[in-house]
């Protein structure tokens, strides 16, 4: 949905992007867990059947723990979720 602005659900090209605002509560998550005190949503929501996906945005301290955690291949998050 994020790269072709497609709706996976009902295929509709009529999807909304709402970019998040570190100043905005609503579009803020709490992610501790892998070394960010928040991080920030990007969503995107067909405007036909309302399916939404969310994005974090990654930032370099993210982009950092990351590499520590996976020993810089890129590996799966899958063992933190």
């Amino acid at each position: 949905m994020r790269q072709n602005r497609r709706c996976p659900k009902c295929q509709s090209y009529d999807v909304i992007e709402v970019v998040g605002h570190k100043h905005n509560q609503y579009q803020i998550i709490s992610l501790t867990k892998w070394g960010l005190k928040n991080a920030v949503l990007d969503r995107y929501i067909c405007a036909d059947c309302g399916y939404t996906e969310e994005y974090v945005q990654l930032n370099e301290k993210f982009r950092a723990w990351a590499k520590k955690n996976t020993g810089g291949k890129g590996g799966s998050f899958n063992e933190y979720v």
